[in-house]
């Protein structure tokens, strides 16, 4: 991936060369080129939001420095260049990239290299990161629609989930192995479509970004479900489980024992990323 992001700017290089050696055609095409990016320290975010934070969950790759260059994108918002960065080795580049599939809900959080890094073959491990709204999300909001605003009648964030819950429940029928993107499920479509834990968690995710209520995911090695922010703790919800059961036997609770957290230092890094503080 970051050897097609080193070529495309090897490629932009060749081009601007191309036109700086044939003046007549330059001044007839000026294209607008990036100011010129480069960094000069390992690490850089205007804020350090880790100060927030509770510092047990700072550990490997879990670091403040990471901490700070997600958590500024987080508060930024979108944007075309990415606000903050740190350093990501190779070997931990995985583990980064699967914090950040955790938190998509209507933004997806991607590693951002900015137009213009002038320098970037001497900074190979570095790591910035962008938020935006797929394009193709844009029809599951309007699709959604309904959903929020009824939400919003709703007195709290324990309701607005408990509702999120039940929706779902109309949309999807848990059937092992099977998929339903939120294109897909938050859609027209006749009858339930047939769907695994993983879709009705990324469901989840997507209602409650929607809804500005802190959501993320959580896996063992079989099992997907959610972890949601609600009346000042994190609370388990697992939508198929529920749906598969017939009854809301894991609806905000705060234990849930169906297997073992793959990622238990992740999960606590992406509970302060969303919530600071909220573990302490």
């Amino acid at each position: 991936m970051k050897s097609k992001k080193i070529v495309s700017l090897l490629l932009a290089g060749t081009m601007t060369a191309a036109l700086l050696a044939a003046p007549a055609q330059a001044a007839e095409y000026q294209p607008q080129t990036p100011e010129p990016y480069a960094i000069s320290a390992d690490h850089w975010s205007r804020e350090d939001f880790s100060l927030e934070a509770n510092p047990e969950v700072f550990t490997g790759v879990y670091s403040r420095e990471l901490y700070n260059a997600i958590r500024q994108t987080m508060v930024d918002g979108t944007s075309d260049t990415a606000p903050a960065y740190t350093m990501v080795s190779k070997e931990d580049y995985s583990s980064v990239k699967q914090v950040l599939g955790r938190m998509e809900g209507v933004l997806r959080y991607e590693h951002h290299v900015p137009q213009g890094f002038t320098d970037y073959w001497r900074y190979l491990d570095y790591f910035a990161v962008s938020a935006e709204m797929p394009e193709n999300y844009q029809a599951p909001l309007d699709f959604i629609q309904p959903a929020l605003d009824h939400a919003g009648t709703l007195a709290t964030d324990r309701e607005r989930v408990e509702y999120f819950n039940d929706y779902i429940r109309t949309l999807l029928a848990y059937q092992k192995e099977k998929t339903s993107g939120i294109t897909q499920t938050f859609a027209l479509h006749a009858g339930e479509l047939k769907a695994a834990c993983g879709s009705y968690a990324r469901a989840m995710k997507f209602l409650c970004a929607a809804a500005g209520i802190p959501c993320f995911t959580v896996s063992s090695k079989t099992h997907t479900w959610n972890l949601v922010y609600v009346e000042g703790r994190w609370l388990h919800v697992d939508v198929s489980a529920n749906d598969l059961s017939g009854r809301d036997g894991v609806l905000l609770i705060e234990t849930y024992q169906t297997g073992k957290d793959q990622a238990p230092e992740a999960t606590a890094f992406l509970k302060e990323l969303f919530v600071p503080g909220s573990t302490k």
